[in-house]
Order: C-alpha cells, then sequence, then structure tokens
C-alpha cells in the first residue's frame, strides 16, 4: 500500500480531531482508496498541553519551520487559524511544492485569490472543505455537484453560535445578553464572540462560496454584515405572530447587473427547512437553474464533524499524489470583474418587517403610511397593539411589499425625527425562500 506522509501545524481541538479520525479510521481509508496517510510530524507552540488523544512525544516540534521544509512531508495541514502567521505557514509550504489542507476561512477570505494563485503556480492543490461548514460537505458540491448549474442563489445558517443564540431566544423568550453567557458557559460561544455575533465568521464562508459559485473574489470588506445584537424577544414575538422566524443568513444572489452579497438577520416563514433550523446545526439551501432548490444540513463545527471535513480533503489530495493528478481543486477565477460586480445594499429589492415604537394618538399611524408611501415603499400588513388609558408609547408592526432599501432608509430616516417617535425604528428583511 502507498503511503503519504504528512505534517499537521496546530495540534488544537480540531488538530486533535483530525489526529483522532486518521488513528480511529486508519483501516477503512486504506481500504476505500488504497493509501496509508503517515502523520509524520505536529508542529505546535505548546507539546505538553494536555490533549483529548494520545500524541507521541517524538512527532512534535515548536518550529513550523521543520515541518514545512521537510522533503518527505507531501501535504501541510494548516489549523492555527488567523490571517498572519498561518498566511505565512500557508505560502511557505507552496512554495516548497507541498499540498494543503486547511480549515482558515479568515485567511481564504482575504487573501485567497494570492493563496490559489500561489498553488496554481507552483502545481500543487489547497483543500478547503471544513473551512465552510463544518462536516457539511458545501465545497465539494459546489465545486464538483453543482458545477453544471448556474447558480442563482444561496442562503445559508453558517454560524452555530448565532443559530443556538437566536433558536433560545425564540424558544424562551429571553434576552440576547442572557442566552449570549449562557452560550459562553457551554461552549457554544467564545469569550469574545464578536466574530460570530456580529456576522463576521458567517461572512468569511460567504466569501468563499462566492468565490466557488461565480468566480470572482470579492474584496472582503465591501460584503455588507450585520450582527444579531439589536435583536429583541419582542420582534421575534412579533414575527411569530406574522409566521416568520428570525435567522442569521449569509446571502448571495446572481443578478443580471451583478451580485447581491450579505450577511445580515432576515425573516423566513415558518414552516420551511431553514426556519426549522435550530441550534448550533448549519444548514445551506442552494439553488442551481438545473438542479432547482438544494440544502446541506449538519454540524457546522466541533472537534469531529470539522475534522472529518480536513480528512476527506486528505485523502482526495493524496489519491490526487498517487494519481499524479495534480491542482485539481483549485477555484477558477473567470470573472475579472472584481468589486465592481457587488451590488450595493440600497439598490436590493426586498421585503421588510418594520417596527416604530410612537405615542398613543391619533393620526400617528397615517403620518408614518404617508411618509413610507412618499418614499414608494407600500404596506402589506399592520399589527397595532390596543391603547392604553391615559396614553403612552406602543410598538406599530408593519410588513412591506418590495421596496428598495434606499427609499427605505430615506423613509426612515424621516420618520425617526418626527416627534411622536420614541426609540429608533427598527426593520429587519425578509427572505422569501
Amino acid at each position: 500500500m502507498d503511503v503519504i506522509d504528512v505534517g499537521l501545524i496546530g495540534a488544537g481541538t480540531v488538530g486533535c480531531g483530525v489526529i483522532k479520525v486518521l488513528s480511529d479510521n486508519r483501516d477503512i481509508i486504506g481500504k476505500r482508496v488504497g493509501l496509508e496517510i503517515n502523520l509524520k510530524k505536529i508542529a505546535d507552540i505548546d507539546p505538553d498541553r494536555k490533549r483529548p488523544v494520545k500524541i507521541p512525544k517524538s512527532l512534535f516540534t515548536t518550529d513550523a519551520s521543520e515541518l514545512i521544509g521537510d522533503r518527505s512531508i507531501q501535504i501541510v495541514i494548516e489549523l492555527v487559524g488567523g490571517t498572519t502567521v498561518a498566511k505565512d505557514f500557508i505560502l511557505g509550504s507552496i512554495e516548497n511544492g507541498k499540498h494543503v489542507v486547511t480549515a482558515n476561512k479568515a485567511l481564504l477570505a482575504h487573501y485567497g485569490k494570492e493563496i490559489f494563485s500561489a498553488a496554481s503556480t507552483k502545481g500543487v492543490d489547497i483543500g478547503f472543505e471544513a473551512s465552510v461548514g463544518g462536516g457539511i460537505p458545501i465545497i465539494k458540491a459546489t465545486k464538483e455537484g453543482y458545477v453544471a448549474n448556474r447558480i442563482i442563489s444561496i442562503h445559508g445558517i453558517m454560524n452555530g453560535t448565532s443559530n443556538y443564540i437566536l433558536s433560545k431566544m425564540t424558544e424562551e423568550g429571553r434576552e440576547f445578553d442572557d442566552v449570549l453567557k449562557q452560550a459562553q458557559n457551554e461552549g457554544y460561544a467564545e469569550a469574545d464572540p464578536s466574530f460570530d455575533i456580529d456576522g463576521i465568521d458567517a461572512a468569511h464562508k460567504l466569501s468563499i462560496l462566492i468565490m466557488l459559485s461565480f468566480g470572482v473574489f470579492l474584496d472582503f470588506e465591501k460584503i455588507h454584515v450585520e450582527g444579531i445584537r439589536y435583536i429583541t424577544p419582542l420582534d421575534i414575538s412579533f414575527a411569530d405572530e406574522l409566521g416568520y422566524a428570525i435567522k442569521l443568513l449569509a446571502i448571495t444572489k446572481s443578478r443580471d447587473e451583478g451580485i447581491e452579497a450579505g450577511v445580515y438577520p432576515a425573516l423566513v416563514q415558518k414552516g420551511t427547512q431553514i426556519a426549522d433550523v435550530s441550534g448550533a446545526f448549519n444548514a445551506i439551501y442552494l439553488v442551481g437553474d438545473s438542479v432547482g432548490p438544494t440544502m446541506l444540513y449538519g454540524m457546522g463545527a466541533g472537534m469531529m464533524p470539522t475534522a472529518s471535513a480536513v480528512v476527506s480533503d486528505i485523502v482526495q489530495i493524496a489519491n490526487n499524489v498517487k494519481l499524479k493528478n495534480s491542482h485539481s481543486s483549485l477555484p477558477k477565477f473567470y470573472d475579472d470583474g472584481e468589486s465592481s460586480t457587488l451590488i450595493s445594499m440600497t439598490e436590493i429589492m426586498t421585503k421588510y418587517y418594520l417596527r416604530f415604537q410612537v405615542e398613543d394618538k391619533p393620526g400617528v399611524l397615517g403620518q408614518i403610511t404617508g411618509c413610507l408611501g412618499r418614499n414608494n415603499i407600500s404596506i402589506e400588513s399592520v399589527i397595532q397593539k390596543g391603547r392604553h388609558l391615559g396614553g403612552g408609547d406602543v410598538p406599530v408592526v408593519m410588513m412591506t411589499h418590495e421596496a428598495k432599501e434606499k427609499d427605505l432608509l430615506t423613509a426612515l430616516d424621516e420618520i425617526n425625527n418626527s416627534s411622536f417617535v420614541k426609540a429608533k425604528s427598527v426593520f429587519i428583511r425578509i427572505e422569501d425562500l
């Protein structure tokens, strides 16, 4: 049986998962592909740290250059994360003619074009299945399963932490801050959860799917990103009353004039597959012009699901090495439009959920609808809670027909400056799948 030597940089949570999968499933991998994957060396800054798997001390080095410079190692697995030293490790490995497997979505979102270009020049592969959706094989599906399709749209729940928080808020009626603390205590959220709850993690993953789906590398900083900090139990309750759930979605759509792309909370109709995804699970709903609507669902993070995706890349590349079929998995950039293909969020057309906190007095509803009408926004439905004796503030909730976002923002600016408005108005986009 052929033996392929691999090296691992980063023996953290996912790295330990990779070691476990390669050890536990050595026989079945060998039977399926006729190869033995030999983990020859591990680079980690703390070899003595307690880990959930047993690792021979002889495998460790604290110097990644030893691993990168080892001529016998054909595949380097980068699992340190971040966009600084990880970039150096990957580019150094490529320069030394080594294939690379990585789960580093942030690095690929910011520097993917440079990395894939370097790999193409050196004739090596980059495996990155674990960068999006954990163990969900969306990368392979997009590159291979949907290759005959023009991708129409992608709607993804791509961050388990945010979906866990929104699920708990929905099921238990609790405040965001309270559920976030629980998520941190249970290990679903980091001590600094910003990347998750502010939508950045999901945007990194969306950037990669856009790269594969449309053949263009977008300027990451120009992708619209919102998080879930401002979502309240009140809005979740109103959405439920209207027949919707609120989800943090990573969305891209192909339009004649370019590409829509953004990460933001959205109302999705209850009873749809995306609306029913709860807890820390991920789901990616993709529509192709030939295949129609499809959805992939599963654990989007965690030691073993992510390790499963990493090892699948290792095995595929090892098989390519055996067959002398190199750099077959690299994305093809066939659209040189760069960020000019990205449609501004102000130009998108969608429906909206609106909530106004206003004085409880006659004429207020008419003034709101009048302002919306002057800005080309028509109302589909209204919920106005009952009046209280002696006045006070009341919420007014509206669902709109499709409208251009710049018109909505103009109207909301005018309404928010009105004396009868007692808090900044809330708007959440609606996605009809």
